[in-house]
């Protein structure tokens, strides 16, 4: 029935998140609150209610916020995907420095998202990759963005031989989701410090837009700016 109610763990299930992804949207005091999401929420009791027919609508509005289309080959395979990647630059790239110590928030679940810094240094296999490893093990799914997406593939376009294997592990085998650069992230993107790297604030924006719970990333400034859902690794 259009006019259904459907219960928050539903609500979840049917826009692929995590229930505490969509308690974040509903609070307030969350920096990712999303008040035209919030509004749509009902109290029946102690039970918190939506109606399908309003939830169906909101989705339809933000179609391509994330590019996959096929979450089950995400929720069955991605992780095992991701692993085998691990290393897939070694003595290609010179892996990023390792930042540690800031901002080690905990992450409990939800879609994880990943910064420049992360993804390679999880592709060249240097320091910080197992405490990567352990963030991907908690996460119900990978998320990176669509800059980030084509910053890695056109820079893979100058290493002969490699440009195959990482299109495969970027696009063709659902190990992420992809989140593009919409109207909704550049607006984030304005209430953020101009300082920090390009490719890392439209990342984090295009990401936390398309329902990710947690950033991580070792960009310094991102790390120190207080409210937003981001960690090291």
């Amino acid at each position: 029935m259009a006019d259904s109610l459907i219960t928050l763990a539903e609500v979840a299930s049917l826009l692929r998140v995590s229930r505490h992804t969509v308690q974040a949207w509903m609070s307030p005091s969350s920096p990712n609150h999303r008040p035209e999401f919030a509004i749509m929420a009902r109290h029946a009791g102690r039970r918190t209610v939506f109606i399908r027919s309003e939830i169906t609508a909101w989705l339809d509005q933000r179609r391509g916020a994330l590019y996959s289309d096929n979450p089950a080959a995400r929720t069955t395979y991605w992780r095992e995907r991701f692993v085998a990647g691990r290393g897939l630059l070694r003595g290609v790239i010179k892996a990023p420095e390792h930042v540690t110590g800031e901002r080690l928030a905990g992450f409990g679940g939800g879609l994880l998202a990943v910064d420049a810094g992360p993804l390679m240094t999880w592709l060249a296999d240097g320091d910080g990759a197992a405490g990567l490893l352990a963030l991907a093990g908690r996460a119900e799914g990978l998320v990176i963005s669509v800059p980030l997406a084509l910053w890695l593939l056109r820079r893979a376009a100058k290493m002969p031989g490699r440009y195959a294997a990482l299109h495969d592990f970027v696009l063709a085998q659902n190990i992420f989701e992809l989140a593009p650069l919409n109207e909704a992230a550049l607006r984030r993107a304005l209430e953020l410090p101009a300082a920090a790297a390009e490719i890392s604030l439209q990342g984090y924006c295009c990401c936390i837009e398309a329902g990710a719970a947690m950033f991580v990333t070792s960009e310094r400034i991102l790390l120190k700016t207080p409210g937003l859902p981001v960690c090291s690794y």
